[in-house]
């Protein structure tokens, strides 16, 4: 048994051999209600799991790209989420730098034109696999996506359809869309663009509180109302492309 004990948190780790040769079982326990051990469970699962090389047989570890015995690229793992695909700490606050280069560093090293002296299955496993990596980045780039993506590990999800039922927030919300479909000149849609990048930074600043405090519900709602104000910009750009605002 280990605990681990920090201010208010308590955990305590309970290990167990299973009679399967390599295969560790982990319990616990908690005493701060807000915490969620989804993350926790998901990070040592990925790092002790040790599968077999699909070409030589020999044993690799799940994080593994190419087996160091036959130097042949591996099929991604499904247990895999996107954070581990790039190689980055799960959590919403991303470090914009290092997700540039993890992604720039595994798209050299997966690029098709690499594997296409290799046999069909290797290229087909680099196709699929710089696919995987694209997705994984476009997706954890930007705040609104990676959120969502985040409750979607959590097992909630966003309909498309999910609305804000604050009225006041509405309000604003239609204000705003108003003096968007009445803005006369590049000034106006500039200080309309200004004022919708700062509300998308309070808000991801907000979700990334609530998410570093357990809080999925409040994470949720910062969200959702993210998604009016992404639309909002959605329409900002299309406005500056369609009127020639730089």
């Amino acid at each position: 048994m280990l605990t681990l004990a920090c201010n208010r948190l308590r955990i305590v780790f309970t290990f167990a051999a299973s009679r399967k040769k390599g295969q560790c079982y982990v319990y616990a326990q908690c005493t701060h209600r807000t915490l969620t051990f989804s993350t926790i469970f998901r990070e040592l699962r990925i790092n002790s799991i040790r599968l077999q090389c699909w070409k030589c047989g020999c044993e690799i570890q799940a994080s593994s790209l190419i087996c160091s015995h036959c130097n042949t690229l591996q099929k991604p793992d499904k247990r895999s989420n996107y954070f581990h695909v790039l190689g980055i700490k799960e959590g919403f606050q991303v470090e914009d730098r290092e997700l540039r280069t993890k992604y720039r560093k595994l798209q050299n090293i997966l690029h098709p034109d690499r594997f296409s002296a290799k046999n069909a299955d290797e290229l087909e496993i680099s196709e699929q696999y710089s696919a995987l990596v694209n997705m994984a980045y476009s997706v954890l780039l930007e705040p609104l996506a990676r959120g969502l993506y985040m409750l979607h590990l959590q097992g909630i999800n966003l309909e498309e359809n999910t609305t804000e039922t604050d009225p006041q927030f509405l309000a604003e919300i239609m204000e705003t869309n108003e003096e968007l479909a009445m803005a006369q000149n590049p000034d106006d849609v500039r200080r309309l663009e200004n004022a919708n990048k700062s509300m998308m930074n309070k808000l991801t600043r907000d979700v990334a509180n609530a998410f570093s405090a357990g809080n999925s519900d409040a994470a949720k709602q910062g969200l959702i109302k993210m998604k009016y104000y992404s639309s909002i910009g959605t329409r900002i750009k299309e406005l500056k492309q369609k009127t020639g605002i730089e």
